[in-house]
């Protein structure tokens, strides 16, 4: 089992750094709950943790899966509607509310605030950023809690309190540091710590940033024999899944080397490749667990030997040359919007006969249209 798992708070007392937030949560259970604030500064925890407090049952459901008011009434409805089997009662957790927002939302912020007025039981619910305009409603029925970044000290008594249990044998000033560059976040901190562990170095954890983090996910997922340890790895990737699945495509040649532990981390890949064709094909977004369990404990317990040692992983190709093809095509945009504005013609039109276009552009049309350097640098190529 992973670090941040088995750490879990298991009562409202073992929450740090959150005490106002903890005591509004507390009294304010009668009315319906939208807690917000930074990623890995206890949400979702604290409400675990209340539910044991008051031997209360978690009915926890993920808005992202809810697309419409349809799923809402029926999946969100029948859980309130429904009687606890064998708790005192429950709480009903809708977490990453964020993810019920944009194209993809049919009235289903409405179906939400209809449902929470008319709940006999408590009706959490969880966000990063609960401004958006589509929350206005939400924001005037329900009690905000807000749960702020975490200091400096909390991150530290969190990290001191697993390195005692845990036996993590790391001197106090690069606690601190982990500390310090977690930002408030101690998910990310714990994660840090678990890394800390198998390096003894905590110069090669670098600063917390995208590359770094996912650098260091490949280094668990494809180096560890222990799925537990994996197994949410991903989610503390701010790279969405398709990403994760391109950085483990270019590097699982560069870490395995036996033949069968390629060939069997390929297919673990490529069942990854055949779920995420069904979601766009038929929407089903459950399917989302499956892919990341694949990604992570799937590779990870794919090989029969063990890789030790330091591997320099790559950045995918692939979305290197997208981003290539992006940018070329974008040049390519730009000089057909300004040769069009000289011909009063649209931009389409220029790009569609580009290469024609191209043949007549010399020295004295760069400068007549005002092209920049890469501009008039890509016409020669």
């Amino acid at each position: 089992m992973n670090l941040i798992d088995k750490y879990k708070p298991k009562s409202l007392r073992e929450i740090f750094g959150q005490d106002t937030p903890i005591l509004q949560l507390k009294d304010s259970l009668k009315k319906p709950i939208l807690l917000h604030g930074p990623p890995g500064t206890g949400k979702t925890s604290a409400i675990y943790a209340l539910a044991n407090d008051l031997d209360y049952e978690i009915i926890e459901l993920n808005a992202s899966d809810l697309r419409n008011k349809e799923e809402i009434d029926n999946v969100v409805g029948n859980s309130i509607k429904q009687q606890s089997l064998f708790k005192r009662g429950k709480i009903i957790l809708v977490d990453e509310l964020d993810g019920i927002t944009g194209k993809e939302d049919r009235g289903g912020v409405q179906a939400l605030l209809a449902l929470i007025q008319d709940s006999s039981f408590p009706v959490v619910m969880i966000a990063n950023d609960p401004w958006s305009s589509k929350f206005s409603m939400l924001r005037t029925k329900t009690k905000l809690i807000e749960f702020k970044k975490l200091n400096y000290l909390s991150i530290y008594n969190i990290l001191s309190r697993i390195c005692k249990n845990e036996n993590i044998k790391i001197n106090d000033k690069d606690l601190r540091e982990l500390a310090t560059q977690s930002d408030g976040d101690a998910r990310s901190a714990i994660t840090d710590l678990e890394l800390l562990s198998y390096k003894n170095n905590l110069g090669e954890l670098g600063a917390r940033e995208r590359e770094v983090s996912i650098f260091n996910a490949m280094q668990l997922i494809l180096k560890s024999t222990d799925p537990n340890i994996v197994l949410n790895i991903l989610d503390n990737v701010k790279l969405d899944l398709d990403e994760s699945l391109l950085w483990l495509e270019e590097n699982l040649p560069i870490e395995y080397k036996d033949r069968n532990d390629l060939a069997n981390s390929f297919d673990v890949l490529s069942r990854v490749d055949v779920f995420r064709g069904r979601i766009l094909r038929w929407q089903h977004w459950r399917f989302l667990s499956y892919i990341n369990d694949l990604m992570t404990a799937g590779i990870t317990i794919s090989k029969n030997n063990k890789y030790y040692g330091f591997t320099k992983y790559k950045r995918p190709a692939r979305i290197l040359e997208i981003w290539r093809f992006k940018q070329k095509n974008k040049l390519k945009y730009d000089i057909s919007a300004k040769i069009s504005k000289k011909l009063h013609t649209s931009v389409k039109g220029v790009t569609k006969d580009f290469l024609f276009y191209k043949k007549f552009i010399d020295k004295d049309l760069i400068k007549e249209l005002n092209l920049s350097e890469e501009e008039a640098l890509f016409l020669k190529y």
